[in-house]
């Protein structure tokens, strides 16, 4: 009975021939007037651009006029000849399930304990935020829980959510205990373990990354040096060899100096923090083509957070001079060693904090803010939030440059960002794979 009904089903379905292929919808398509394009490659600006986009990728990039001889008469015209526009922001250290509440008690704690479900849309917010500010890829690199950041990736592509495409790490990899926990009793094990992926042993590395690999994980995070505990090299070269051998990459995070040393020995893709790094070690990461993901913070960034959140003691004041001090000599000095080593930086925010009065997507951007504060040339800050970032994440030919058969991926800003970084905070044109996300530009459509 089943097969005469699946038939009967199939037939009623089959009202076009065989052998014949459904007619295909007229693809979309769009012609850019763009007033100067940046090549972020070279730092120079290319003027009066067009930019032909079918679907969501871009077909071709050149002069307006031979650009729009060559498209279809029946392109969208998007004038956007005032502005200047960008590939689309990437933050290869994003957190967006998680908004902690400094102040308010052990961050872990709230962030495990406010439940899958709440912490879903959390992420859905904060991912359409991050977008709607021009960053239109991420490389979420923990605290979703055990799957959270792998669902909200599939909820973008499936079009159930608005946001970045998303690489997703699923649980960060990390010694016994976790990451990040003040006094957490054994007892709590199981809800650390819905946090973290605890190893220990060589043989414990290499499970953990086919579980997390299993979960849908695109790339592993692992965290190195939790203090006082840290991951040995046997059991960082069992990460690092497996994921390799899976076809994907790793980052660490590593800020003490023996950490930094396990990861750089192992041959990871990507060292995040990075607080400790010695010139030794910069001249390995250079050798091995280790990129540096500084997470760079100005100072007065974290104090404004927590200033809004309590009232600071004389006691705070005084912890945070402290912090100030030793903050500013780390970021100036991972800058320049960078620089002096020629080790590749890509920007991530590590935003994982509520900044109360901004959105998820204009806190993130402080991230370049604080690039070009401690050094970073806004040329050199554009290519880590762009080109660079993209070659970290192995996505060199779908993202980070406006080339002929990447994602179409643009932002638009009124003003110079070559001269200072904080123009981005100004976006008011994005669009995401030939989608406008978001259009406050006044442009022209014709």
């Amino acid at each position: 009975m089943w097969r005469r009904s699946f038939t009967m089903v199939a037939l009623c379905l089959g009202l076009i021939p065989f052998g014949q292929e459904p007619a295909t919808p007229q693809a979309g398509l769009t012609l850019v007037k763009a007033g100067r394009v940046l090549d972020v490659k070279s730092g120079h600006y290319l003027l009066n651009q067009g930019i032909f986009i079918a679907d969501d990728r871009i077909k071709q990039v050149g002069a307006f006029d031979a650009v729009r001889a060559a498209a279809p008469k029946n392109a969208k015209i998007i004038d956007l000849s005032n502005a200047t526009i960008l590939p689309g922001l990437i933050d290869c250290h994003a957190h967006l399930l998680d908004a902690w509440d400094q102040g308010s008690g052990d961050n872990v704690a709230l962030s495990v304990m406010m439940g899958p479900s709440k912490r879903a849309l959390l992420g859905a917010a904060n991912a359409r935020e991050d977008l709607e500010a021009g960053l239109t890829t991420v490389r979420n690199v923990g605290h979703s829980g055990i799957d959270g950041d792998v669902a909200l990736r599939d909820s973008v592509e499936n079009g159930w959510v608005t946001g970045p495409r998303i690489l997703a790490s699923a649980r960060k990899l990390t010694p016994p205990g976790g990451q990040a926990i003040s006094g957490w009793p054994p007892l709590l094990k199981p809800i650390i373990d819905a946090e973290f992926l605890p190893v220990n042993g060589p043989q414990e590395a290499r499970r953990a990354v086919r579980e997390n690999l299993a979960a849908g994980a695109d790339f592993i995070k692992v965290v190195v040096d939790a203090l006082p505990r840290v991951l040995d090299l046997d059991e960082m070269k069992g990460i690092v060899d497996e994921a390799h051998r899976s076809g994907v990459k790793v980052a660490a995070h590593a800020t003490t100096k023996l950490g930094i040393e396990m990861a750089i020995q192992a041959g990871v893709d990507s060292i995040e923090h990075g607080d400790e790094v010695t010139d030794e070690q910069f001249q390995a990461m250079h050798d091995k083509s280790i990129f540096l993901v500084p997470t760079l913070w100005q100072s007065e960034t974290f104090f404004d957070i927590v200033s809004k959140k309590y009232v600071a003691s004389d006691s705070d004041k005084a912890d945070f001079e402290r912090w100030k001090k030793t903050n500013d000599e780390q970021s100036l000095r991972k800058v320049a060693g960078a620089k002096k080593y020629g080790v590749k930086l890509a920007a991530g925010s590590d935003m994982i904090l509520s900044y109360p009065g901004k959105t998820r997507g204009q806190a993130t951007l402080l991230m370049l803010d604080a690039m070009e504060h401690f050094g970073v040339p806004a040329q050199d800050v554009l290519r880590a939030a762009t080109v660079d970032a993209a070659e970290l994440l192995g996505w060199q030919d779908r993202v980070g440059v406006i080339e002929a058969g990447k994602f179409a991926d643009l932002i638009a800003v009124d003003g110079d960002p070559l001269k200072s970084v904080t123009e981005l905070h100004k976006v008011n044109f994005v669009m995401k794979a030939g989608a406008i996300v978001r259009d406050d530009s006044r442009h022209n459509p014709k």
